[in-house]
C-alpha cells in the first residue's frame, strides 16, 4: 500500500488534465464540430421532412449544398454561403405561428411543443438541422476540426454564425400575420440585446405587408430577477423601433400559458402561488 501523501492521480484527475491541456491547446474559443454531423443533420432532415410533411425535400441534397461551407477557411464563411442550402430546405411557415425569442431559447422550444404550438427558427427545416450543433474546418487543413471551431469572440464570418444570420433573414421573410417574440425579462444585460440576432438579422427582414401586428412576451425567472418589464430599458427600446417602422405592437409581461409552463417545475414557489390556488378552484367546480 502506498504511503499517505505519495499516491498518484485518480483517473477523474487525470482526464481532468487532459481535457484542460487539450482546451488550452485550442485554436479558437467555442466548441469544435459535433460528432457524427452528418448522421445527426441527415437524421434531424427525415424527421422534420415527415414531421411537417414536406415529402418533396432530398435531404441529401440538403446536406451537399450545406457541406460546402466545411471546405472553406474557419473565419471566411458568409451568410450567402448558405443561398443554396436555404433555398433547398426552405418551405412555407403558417401564418401567426412565427416565435422569435432573445436569451430564451429551451423555454421557447418546449413552449412550440415539437412544432404543436409554434414553429420557431429551431421548428422550421432549415433551422432544425443545425440546432444546438457546431462545426467548422480546420484552418489549415482539409479535415473538420473537432477541437474548437471560432466564435464571435473570434471572427466575424465563423460558420455557426453565419448560418444562423441567414437563416433568420430566411425566417423573418417568410413569418406573416401576428408575430409573437419571448424576451428574458430577467436577464442580466437585458431583455432586449440591441446588438444580436433579432435586432440585426430578424426585425430589418420583416415584410410589413404580412404583418398584421407585433406581440412581445416579457419573461421572467421563477424567483426573480425582474430586471426589466415592458415599457422599460431595452423593452422600451424596442417598443419605439417597432413604433418607428410602423408597425402595431403590445406587450405582456409574463404571459399566463408561457408562465403556466415555467410553473411545472416550481409548482410550489411564492410566484406560482396565484396559478395552484386557480387550479384548485377549477378542481371543486
Amino acid at each position: 500500500m502506498a504511503a499517505e501523501g505519495c499516491t498518484g492521480p485518480s483517473w477523474l484527475q487525470q482526464l481532468g488534465l487532459l481535457l484542460l491541456l487539450a482546451r488550452c491547446g485550442a485554436r479558437w474559443s467555442g466548441p469544435g464540430t459535433s460528432l457524427h454531423l452528418e448522421t445527426i443533420f441527415l437524421g434531424r432532415c427525415a424527421e422534420y421532412s415527415t414531421l411537417l410533411s414536406l415529402q418533396t425535400k432530398n435531404c441529401t441534397s440538403i446536406w451537399e449544398a450545406f457541406k460546402v461551407v466545411l471546405g472553406k477557411d474557419p473565419c471566411s464563411v458568409f451568410p450567402s454561403d448558405y443561398d443554396l442550402f436555404i433555398n433547398l430546405s426552405r418551405h412555407s411557415i403558417p401564418r401567426e405561428k412565427s416565435l422569435f425569442w432573445e436569451n430564451n431559447h429551451l423555454l421557447v422550444t418546449s413552449y412550440a411543443d415539437n412544432t404543436r404550438r409554434f414553429l420557431p427558427l429551431s421548428d422550421v427545416l432549415y433551422g432544425r438541422v443545425g440546432d444546438f450543433l457546431t462545426w467548422c474546418r480546420q484552418e489549415n487543413a482539409s479535415g473538420l476540426d473537432y477541437q474548437s471551431c471560432p466564435t464571435s469572440e473570434d471572427c466575424e464570418n465563423n460558420a455557426v454564425d453565419s448560418y444562423w444570420k441567414r437563416a433568420s433573414m430566411q425566417y423573418s421573410r417568410d413569418s406573416s400575420g401576428v408575430i409573437y417574440v419571448m424576451l428574458n425579462g430577467s436577464e442580466t444585460t437585458g431583455a432586449y440585446p440591441v446588438k444580436g440576432f433579432f435586432a440585426d438579422f430578424e426585425i430589418p427582414y420583416f415584410q410589413k405587408d404580412k404583418i398584421t401586428r407585433i406581440e412581445i412576451w416579457v419573461m421572467h425567472e421563477i424567483g426573480g430577477p425582474n430586471i426589466e418589464s415592458c415599457g422599460e430599458g431595452s423593452v422600451k427600446i424596442l417598443e419605439d423601433r417597432l413604433e418607428a417602422m410602423g408597425f402595431q405592437y403590445s406587450c405582456i409581461n409574463n404571459y399566463l400559458p408561457v408562465k403556466h409552463l415555467k410553473c411545472v417545475d416550481y409548482s410550489m414557489h411564492p410566484d406560482c402561488a396565484l396559478n395552484v390556488m386557480a387550479l384548485s378552484s377549477q378542481a371543486k367546480v
